[in-house]
C-alpha cells in the first residue's frame, strides 16, 4: 500500500500531498502542490541507498537549488521513503500524527 503524507507549509501558505510507492530498490514519489518551486521536484525516482544520509542524498540534492532553505517538503519526502522502505513504521507514523516545528514566544 502506498505511503502518503500531507506537508503543511503554513508560513508560505502551501499544502503539499506526497505519495510514495516502492518499486524494487527505488521509491517513486509524486507531490501534488501549488508551489512553483516544489513543482520542480514533483516526481522523483529515489534510489534506496541515497536516502540514508544527509550527504549523498538524492532528495536533498534535487531540492538544493529548487526549494527555499527552510522548506520542509524534502523532509516529508524522506519520511515517505522511510515508510516505503520499512525503516519507519506506518503504524507509528499514523499514531504520532505529525512532526512539527513550534515557534516559541521569547
Amino acid at each position: 500500500m502506498p505511503s502518503q503524507v500531507t506537508v503543511n507549509s503554513a508560513i508560505c501558505g502551501f499544502k503539499h500531498k506526497i505519495n510514495g510507492t516502492l518499486d524494487g530498490k527505488t521509491v517513486i514519489t509524486d507531490i501534488e502542490t501549488d508551489c512553483s518551486k516544489v513543482a520542480k521536484i514533483a516526481h522523483m525516482e529515489i534510489p534506496k541507498k541515497q536516502t540514508l544520509n544527509i550527504k549523498e542524498n538524492y532528495v536533498m540534492d534535487q531540492a538544493e537549488n529548487v526549494c527555499c532553505t527552510t522548506c520542509i517538503v524534502p523532509a516529508g519526502v524522506l519520511h515517505v521513503c522511510k515508510m516505503e522502505l520499512g525503516m519507519l513504521s506506518k503504524t507509528l507514523a499514523k499514531q504520532s500524527e505529525r512532526v512539527s516545528i513550534e515557534f516559541d514566544d521569547e
